[in-house]
């Protein structure tokens, strides 16, 4: 693994490298479904029998995409891992210390309850229903932050919520109503077991191991995806009579392109999207990712010109369709809102003399996205974003102040910016 100070100098902004790995994060996550459902529609066989054999395939090419990054280079002097510009906390494959190690088990043991269902919802779905759905995990990290703040929501909070809710209400509604099973497992252990992933997965990025290292997202992707397998492969496992044991058996070569392609693309989303969770809020990284909501729609119409059915059968009824994408419409416009209602800060404090380290316990605090020691007549700079100023000031400003040893607190307010 790589110290801070050992990290390439990039030419892109710290802003822009979040942003680019949240939006990544949502193509290859788009990709990824694709690559699902054209295998559960293109060769017949069990959903569960093919995500039994799907998520091992899917360990076995991250464990073997992890080693071959492990493989050691000297650039410039300097020996390093292949896998270094992926994630510079990165050394080699490795087994982590005993606390973010639980975290990952945890983590791991949601998704694999997130990913039965997927799994279930996959087989009867097309790419522009199954990515919607998974949006309304920003709900539940909403609500989330809002009981860790113990907080009233603001009026974009609710918006948001709302937009979100009803957006995937109407993706999934049928000739005949709504299909009332789909529904309850997507607004209960599909999403909240996402949710729960989510913040274990952000709370192992973010520890870390000594000054300035912290948990490298290939490590975390390796060990989350075991303990995900095991955890699906018990659920699944009772449900598997033998004709998904014959299925899986006879359509394994045929669809090991496909899952190797999942399993490809899954990964790199996945490392793409830890790194964005240690930069930024759980809600907006997920609202970024959301432009796979978006991509669901044209890769479903173009896929199933191409080859029809592979991509999921659309319905005939033009009402129906256009209700759907009113639905998408309704869920970007919820996850745009949560993005664009954020209030950038900036607050300069001076500390007590002979006061130690602060740097650590002000990076901890909840809504501090950067934080760095000055020389000068400053001490430290952090960088601050929240829903609003009241937020600004009641969450994050009294929890600074008290803090032992700080002397002066000045906010500067963010009006206009330039990424």
């Amino acid at each position: 693994m790589s110290s801070r100070n050992q990290r390439p100098v990039g030419r892109s902004s710290a802003t822009t490298l979040f942003y680019s790995l949240a939006l990544g994060s949502g193509v290859m996550r788009t990709i990824s479904v694709v690559f699902d459902i054209v295998a559960l529609n293109t060769v017949s066989i069990d959903p569960l029998a093919y995500g039994f054999i799907a998520q091992w395939t899917s360990f076995i090419v991250t464990l073997l995409v992890v080693l071959v990054l492990s493989i050691k280079r000297t650039r410039n002097g300097k020996k390093r891992a292949l896998g270094y510009r992926l994630d510079p906390d990165f050394d080699r494959l490795r087994l982590l210390p005993k606390r973010p190690m639980l975290y990952l088990v945890l983590s791991g043991a949601f998704a694999g309850v997130s990913t039965y269902f997927y799994y279930i919802l996959a087989s009867s779905s097309d790419a522009s229903t199954v990515l919607p759905y998974g949006q309304l995990v920003i709900i539940y990290l909403l609500i989330g932050d809002l009981l860790g703040e113990k907080d009233l929501p603001t009026i974009i909070e609710v918006q948001s919520i709302v937009s979100i809710l009803f957006g995937v209400l109407l993706v999934g509604a049928t000739p005949g109503g709504f299909d009332v099973v789909t529904l309850l497992m997507v607004l209960g252990p599909m999403n909240v077991s996402s949710a729960i992933f989510t913040y274990y997965q952000r709370k192992t990025k973010r520890y870390e191991l000594r000054a300035g290292l912290r948990v490298d997202s290939l490590n975390m992707r390796v060990w989350s995806l075991l303990a995900l397998n095991l955890v699906m492969s018990l659920l699944a496992l009772p449900f598997m009579n033998e004709s998904a044991w014959q299925s899986m058996a006879i359509g394994f070569i045929p669809l090991l392109g496909f899952m190797i392609g999942s399993a490809l693309t899954s990964f790199f989303g996945i490392v793409m999207y830890v790194r964005a969770l240690g930069r930024g809020k759980m809600a907006v990284v997920n609202s970024l990712s959301a432009i796979s909501v978006v991509l669901g729609i044209p890769v479903t119409v173009i896929g199933n010109l191409l080859i029809p059915g592979a991509f999921g059968v659309l319905d005939a009824d033009a009402f129906m369709w256009s209700l759907k994408m009113f639905g998408v419409i309704l869920v970007m416009i919820g996850v745009v809102a949560l993005e664009a209602s954020d209030v950038r800060s900036f607050v300069l404090i001076k500390v007590k003399p002979l006061t130690g380290d602060l740097l650590p316990e002000l990076f901890n605090i909840r809504g501090v996205e950067k934080a760095a020691a000055l020389a000068g007549p400053h001490d430290y700079l952090l960088s601050i974003k929240s829903r609003n100023l009241a937020k600004t000031r009641s969450l994050i400003l009294k929890k600074i102040q008290m803090i032992e040893g700080i002397n002066d607190v000045e906010t500067l307010v963010a009006i206009k910016e330039y990424r």
